[in-house]
């Protein structure tokens, strides 16, 4: 595995690195923690300011949808943003969908390589997983009050490196390039890209949506979804501008919150 100094992770190198307003201008990097969303929430509660962000050198409790297990070692980017959107709460779905898009953005421009993204959360490399997002919100009548948007990327992780469950499955950059990254200066082009993105989550959605499109793995794809109620077959066109999945079944359009769902696969049916 690459050395931790290699790795380059630390709040002055990301500092240094980073060319954006507010985000990310508050940055804790930690050696280890449970979870970079313990530490963000713990934050949040004492007051930190729009954009805060803390980073681990490893998580010795990660966690993605629905509280599953994140293997989080050295060698990843963990990190979790802290932001006050004040958007309606109906439209939640824009969050995940941004910080989907900013880390495909991001890892794409420092790769080279074409980065999807697979509605809700997942971003891939050649169809396999190089990282998961997920957005936690705080909901005060209406709208969206606060929301700890958090990341982790395989970055300079081996094959070995994965759990063995989601070996041939998930991938990582060190393995797709042949290299070893910055982790400093990823996380800040993450941030940037988060910065450029956010107006998009702050307006209608749609522009939102369409720069989604551009990106998706899913679209036009025959997906299986299920929610807690439910099983849907159909056509997967993409999200709508709040942040959900737009589904044709029989001829008929619907829209799956990201929030109901239990898991979505594409099928031969």
């Amino acid at each position: 595995m690459t050395s931790l100094a290699a790795h380059g992770l630390s709040a002055e190198g990301v500092l240094a690195e980073l060319r954006t307003s507010w985000l990310g201008r508050s940055v804790r990097v930690l050696e280890a923690t449970t979870s970079t969303i313990d530490q963000a929430r713990k934050w949040l509660r004492e007051g930190a300011p729009n954009g805060a962000a803390v980073m681990a050198e490893r998580q010795t409790a990660g966690r993605g949808r629905r509280g599953r297990a994140w293997a989080s070692p050295p060698g990843g980017l963990w990190m979790s943003v802290i932001v006050y959107p004040r958007i309606p709460a109906e439209a939640a779905g824009r969050l995940g969908a941004l910080l989907a898009l900013a880390t495909a953005e991001s890892v794409s421009d420092e790769t080279g390589t074409q980065v999807d993204v697979r509605w809700p959360n997942d971003v891939l490399i050649g169809g396999r997983k190089v990282g998961g997002v997920l957005a936690e919100t705080e909901v005060s009548g209406a709208e969206i009050a606060a929301a700890v948007l958090s990341v982790g990327l395989n970055v300079n992780l081996s094959p070995g490196d994965l759990p063995a469950e989601v070996k041939g499955l998930a991938t990582t950059l060190l393995s797709e390039t042949g290299r070893a990254h910055s982790l400093s200066r990823l996380a800040a082009r993450l941030l940037e890209a988060l910065e450029a993105i956010w107006p998009a989550v702050r307006g209608d959605g749609r522009a939102l949506a369409a720069r989604w499109r551009q990106r998706d793995a899913l679209r036009g794809r025959k997906v299986r979804v299920e929610t807690a109620g439910k099983t849907i077959l159909g056509r997967a066109e993409g999200i709508d501008d709040r942040g959900h999945l737009e589904l044709l079944t029989d001829g008929v359009n619907s829209t799956i919150p990201a929030g109901e769902l239990i898991s979505v696969r594409e099928t031969q049916e």
